[in-house]
This record gives C-alpha cells, sequence and structure tokens, in this order.
C-alpha cells in the first residue's frame, strides 16, 4: 500500500513538473573535458564537481585490451582488482582504497543509472553484466562518498556505466576471439531505425577456463535489447532488457566444499520518460526490474560418524523493483538544483540461512543545489534521506567549496558524510549449518550502519590547448562500526561456521592519489595515474589495514601507425598487501599488456583484427589466494561492421 500511494504521488508530480533531460549531447561526447553526470545529477565539468570523477571512454576502453569489466578499473586512481576463485568459482574483486572482500561491496555500481549491486551481500557479480565492452559509451567513476546523490549504497564510490545510445550502432557487427586458457568470446549486434526511433540488439559469449591449476572455467550468454524513440520536441522514451545465464566451476575440494558446477541467470527491464524544456531544465520517471539467481545445491562429505550427508543449498535469489522521479531547475546561470526520490524493494531467498527474510523496502529523498557565488568561487551542497526497515532513517550530507584559482585551474574542498546500511543477510542472522540438516540461525543483528566521514582537497587543471588535464586528491577518511563476518578459523584459513555479522572495527585512510591525461591528437593517447596511501586500523576483526596496496602506479600509451595500424601498451605495478576476507597475502608486481590491431575496410563495411596480450611479461604474481596464480593470456579479435 504504502509503495502504491508513493508511485501515485511520484506519477501526479512527474504531469505536474518541470526538469531537464539527462542525456548529454553529441559534442559533448567528443570534448576534449566531457561534462558528467553521476557526481551530483547535475551537468557538471570535471573541475565543478563536488567529487572527483574519472571518465573511462570508448578510446581508453579499446586501447586497454581488456576483457574483463573489472579490469578497466586498474586505469583509475586508488582502485584495486584481485580475483577470488571459490564459492562462486573465478569472481573479480574491485575496491577503492580498499576495505573490501568476497562478495562485499562498498561501491555503488550502475548500468545507466540502475543499481546491480546484489541484495544480499551488497556485492558486484562482474561477469554477469549484459553487454560487451564495445557497447559502453563512457563509465563515469565518482572517486569519494557519493551518499548525498546515490544513495546509502554509494559508501566509498560510485561507477556507473553509460552505454551507447541506438543510433551509435546502426549496421551489422560481429565480433569473436580467442585464445589460451579456453578464451572464447564472440558478439553480434544490430541496430536500426528510422522516424525519431532507434533500436539495438545485442548477443554474445563469453568463457575462459580461469586459473591454470584451479577448476575455475567460467561461461556466460548474454542477450540486450535497447530502443530509443524521440517522440516530441521535448520528450524521449528509453526501453531495454536482457539478461545473461551460464556456470561457473567451484569448490575448493575439501570435505564439505567439493569440486561442482553452480549456475547464474539475471534478466532485467528498465523504461525511462524524459521531459526537457531547455539544457538546464526537465524531468524524468525511470521504473526498472532486476533478478539474480545463483543455483549451487551440492552433497558434502560425511561430517559425522553413521550419519548420511544431506544435500546442502548454497544458491541464492534476489529480485529488485524501483521507481525514481527526479526533477531539474535552473534560476540562470549562477544557481542549479535538483530534487528527487525513489522507492525500493528487495525480495531475498538464500536456503542455507534456514530461515524466511524480510522483504526490504528503502524510501529514498534526495537534492542538489549548485550555487555560483562568484567568478571564482562554486558551491556545491546536496543530501540524501534515506528510510529502511532495517536501520531506520538516515540522513547523508555533502558539501563542496571549488575555488578557480586560475581560467584552468581549481581547487577543490570537500566534506561528505556516508553511510552504508546492512544488507538483509548481514543483519537477519548466522550463515550456519552443523551438523547438516540442523538449521542454526541466530536472532537479528541490530547491526549499526557502517559510516565514514570524508574530507579531501583536490586540484584540477586543464589544459585545452595542449588537450591535457589534470587531477589531483588528497584525502583523509574516518570510516567506523565497519561490518565484518566472525566465527571460527582453521590454519588454512578455510570458511567455518557459524558466523555472525558485527559492527566491530574502525579505519583511518590517509593518502594521495592522482591522474593525467594527455591528448596531443586523435593518433595518440596517454593516461598516467598514481596512489599512494596508508590505512590505519586495530584490525580487530579483519585485516583492514593491509586491505590496498601502499603504492599502485598505472600508465596506459597509445598510437595509431598511419591509417591501419594501431598499438597500445598497460603498465601496471602495485605494492603488496592483503585483501580483506579469506584472502592470503599478495606480492608486490608488475604486469604489462600489450594490443596490436590492423584495419581493413571493404565496400560496404570496415574490420579489424587484433592480438591482445595479458601479462607480457608472464610474471607469475598471486590473486587473492597463493592458488590463484596469474599467468600470461594471448588471445585473438576479429571484428567486422557492415555498414547500414
Amino acid at each position: 500500500m504504502r509503495c502504491a500511494v508513493l508511485v501515485g504521488a511520484f506519477c501526479c508530480l512527474a504531469t505536474a513538473s518541470a526538469a531537464r533531460a539527462q542525456e548529454l549531447s553529441e559534442h559533448e561526447f567528443l570534448a576534449d573535458f566531457p561534462t558528467v553526470l553521476s557526481a551530483s545529477r547535475l551537468r557538471q565539468n570535471a573541475s565543478e564537481t563536488p567529487q572527483p570523477v574519472t571518465v573511462i571512454d570508448q578510446a581508453m576502453i579499446k586501447a586497454s585490451g581488456a576483457r574483463e569489466f573489472a579490469e578497466l578499473f586498474r586505469l583509475v586512481p586508488g582502485f584495486t582488482v584481485s580475483y577470488v576463485t571459490y564459492v562462486k568459482g573465478m569472481q573479480p574483486v574491485v575496491t577503492y582504497h580498499g576495505l573490501g572482500r568476497e562478495f562485499f561491496s562498498r561501491l555503488q555500481v550502475m548500468i545507466d543509472g540502475r543499481s546491480i549491486n546484489n541484495a544480499t551481500l551488497a556485492g558486484v557479480d562482474w561477469s554477469e553484466i549484459p553487454f560487451a565492452p564495445e557497447d559502453i559509451d563512457r563509465i563515469e567513476v565518482v572517486r569519494g562518498p557519493s551518499n548525498a546523490t546515490q544513495g546509502i549504497g554509494a559508501f566509498l564510490a560510485t561507477i556507473n556505466f553509460i552505454t551507447k545510445y541506438s543510433l551509435q550502432e546502426r549496421g551489422a557487427e560481429a565480433v569473436v576471439a580467442a585464445g589460451n586458457d579456453g578464451i572464447v568470446d564472440g558478439a553480434a549486434r544490430f541496430g536500426g531505425g528510422s522516424g525519431g526511433f532507434d533500436y539495438r540488439l545485442v548477443v554474445g559469449h563469453r568463457a575462459d577456463s580461469g586459473f591454470d591449476n584451479i577448476e575455475d572455467s567460467r561461461s556466460r550468454n548474454f542477450l540486450t535489447a535497447r530502443s530509443d524513440w524521440q517522440i516530441g520536441a521535448g520528450d524521449s522514451l528509453l526501453l531495454q532488457a536482457g539478461g545473461t545465464n551460464g556456470s561457473n566451476d567451484a569448490g575448493l575440494g575439501g570435505a564439505n566444499d567439493p569440486p561442482r558446477s553452480v549456475d547464474l541467470k539475471t534478466g532485467y527491464a528498465q523504461a525511462k520518460w524524459e521531459h526537457s524544456f531547455d539544457a538546464d531544465e526537465g524531468m524524468y520517471v525511470q521504473l526498472y526490474y532486476y533478478h539474480f539467481r545463483l543455483t549451487d545445491v551440492f552433497l558434502p562429505d560425511q561430517l559425522l560418524p553413521g550419519a548420511s550427508p544431506l544435500p546442502i543449498d548454497g544458491g541464492s535469489a534476489v529480485r529488485r523493483t524501483d521507481l525514481e522521479l527526479q526533477q531539474n531547475f535552473s534560476a540562470g546561470p549562477n544557481l542549479r538544483w535538483v530534487w528527487g526520490g525513489s522507492v525500493r524493494e528487495d525480495l531475498t531467498e538464500v536456503p542455507l540461512l534456514f530461515t524466511t527474510i524480510k522483504p526490504l523496502h528503502i524510501e529514498r529523498l534526495f537534492g542538489h543545489v549548485e550555487w555560483r557565488a562568484s567568478d571564482k568561487v562554486l558551491i556545491n551542497a546536496g543530501a540524501m534521506v534515506e528510510n529502511n526497515n532495517i536501520s531506520g532513517t538516515d540522513v547523508a550530507p555533502e558539501l563542496a567549496l571549488n575555488y578557480q584559482m586560475a581560467t584552468d585551474q581549481t581547487l577543490r574542498f570537500s566534506l561528505s558524510r556516508a553511510l552504508r546500511t546492512p544488507t538483509v543477510i548481514e543483519n537477519q542472522g548466522q550463515f550456519a549449518v552443523g551438523p547438516p540438516g540442523t538449521p542454526r540461525y541466530g536472532p537479528p543483528g541490530d547491526l549499526l550502519p557502517e559510516t565514514i566521514l570524508s574530507r579531501a582537497i583536490s586540484y584540477v587543471a586543464e589544459w585545452p590547448e595542449q588537450h591535457a588535464s589534470l587531477d589531483i586528491k588528497l584525502f583523509d577518511d574516518d570510516v567506523h562500526d565497519l561490518i565484518d563476518l566472525i566465527g571460527a578459523r582453521t590454519d588454512s584459513a578455510a570458511e567455518t561456521f557459524p558466523q555472525n555479522a558485527v559492527n566491530g572495527d574502525a579505519a583511518r585512510e590517509r593518502g594521495i592519489e592522482g591522474q593525467f591525461t594527455w591528448r596531443p591528437s586523435a593518433d595518440n593517447m596517454l593516461v598516467a595515474s598514481a596512489t599512494f596511501q596508508d590505512i590505519a586500523s586495530a584490525d580487530n576483526l579483519d585485516t583492514y589495514s593491509t586491505s590496498a596496496p601502499h603504492t599502485t602506479l598505472h600508465l596506459l600509451m597509445s598510437h595509431r601507425f598511419g591509417d591501419v595500424w594501431d598499438a597500445s601498451i598497460n603498465v601496471h605495478n602495485q605494492s603488496a598487501f592483503r585483501a580483506d576476507g579469506y584472502s592470503e597475502p599478495q606480492r608486490a608486481f608488475t604486469r604489462v599488456d600489450l594490443r596490436v590491431a590492423r584495419q581493413f575496410s571493404f565496400a560496404r563495411g570496415d574490420g579489424e583484427i587484433s592480438a591482445s596480450v595479458e601479462n607480457l611479461l608472464d610474471d607469475h604474481y598471486t590473486e587473492y589466494r597463493h592458488d590463484d596464480v596469474a599467468s600470461r593470456r594471448i588471445w585473438l579479435t576479429l571484428r567486422y561492421k557492415l555498414w547500414p
């Protein structure tokens, strides 16, 4: 009933209100310093946002040669990428400033504005993203707490994948790739349209055998359809739907973790209607549905003498429905603001808990104001009020002052408070079975939200004549009431039961990070980033103080030779660290990736053949656990596009 009332209220507001359309023009897509949307929900230049923002565009995606979406975040200062290989097979772990562990996430990850964070433990299954890298227009990464804009899940940072308009991918295209370690990828897309209506259909497959000495093969099929309909001068409708299905090899081979195959399926549908009066005033209403299902029923070895082993259901399922309204206003060149709200329901099933998980209901109200106080001073202020049936009502405010030192140089002073609400599973009870078939679960945990007080000073320089930019951030973050799982551990650090989620740790993160981008011509690009950070924690329950490398360096260079050849090189270096959770120490390493490509022209289309080498020097570093040894990977990709 409550959702129905709010839905009705939103619809009434939608018919009576005005705001601006959120999509950017083609001119802005191609600009040297593109404007961004994810930091404040207002269209802003990178020097005007309340938090630093890194934009990964299609040119960087292509030059990186990455076939894993998670690998793209090695390009972003402050981010760490590693891989865990048990429970669900090979899974990326992406963190910002550490504090990340398997299946947990303190990041908000979105695709076209819809959250893909799993409601079980708030993590993200990066292998379930239902499109190919070529379908991405850009990725906006807000490097800092963005609760005030994107909700309580945006605790440390926000990632927003923005896919291409249907109009940008007209014609037919086929891509196939094959290489060692069982790499077999492929995708086919077709786009067309007329009269203001455009559509795109993409179908694809991804597979590999994971690490050499672990049974962690993965296979995914995906399908996505999108249409963009320009109804009139000020109205547009976006409709898209799709999903993935596949399997992972999982299990470490222990008595209660036998080798097996787990099945994963996802699906989504999204509708977004936008109405705009001009560039700064408009509104939208968005409704999306998302579901995730992991099927993992297995028979463990006998635990008690004379007892028969019983099947264990380690699967889970999530269904999410979310409705959001947003309005944008402008009172002239010096004052703009945005407000909106959303209602969400998450339904979760986890048979291993032997208890019914209550539906999670979330209501949000957000607002942000941008005030140009003078020619040199810009003030951003915003807040999110969220109410849910786990932790009640929380408020996350944000304040930033941007001072323009010179035409091309800006200092940003930002202060924000953010929270991460416990997930329904963290708060519901014990993760426990033992002996098999005997349910054990505790009472609701009555957990507190995790909190962070973030202080940052940033320097942003943009030199249009040189097509270069520099972004440096000094940060000092205090994190409290960190939620962790506690339970008995064995010498092998294997997961044991029962486990309870508790608030038990704090951490202070301090450091400096930065990124330099230089594109002297359309044929050349250089992107360099560096991070130096320190985490102080008592480590009462986990290894928070070592959960991120002290030093991370990354360099991406690409060059086009003549009209048909191009090459790029990625160099990534990071110091030793130990991630949270049941990880093992990871030594320092340097990884070099290489991509070489040649383009072809045909009567009605064009094509490309490329060779990608990941870990060129075959540096056998480990990922998350000592058994996860990264070795050299090589694959060839053939692409052919038929023009419309």
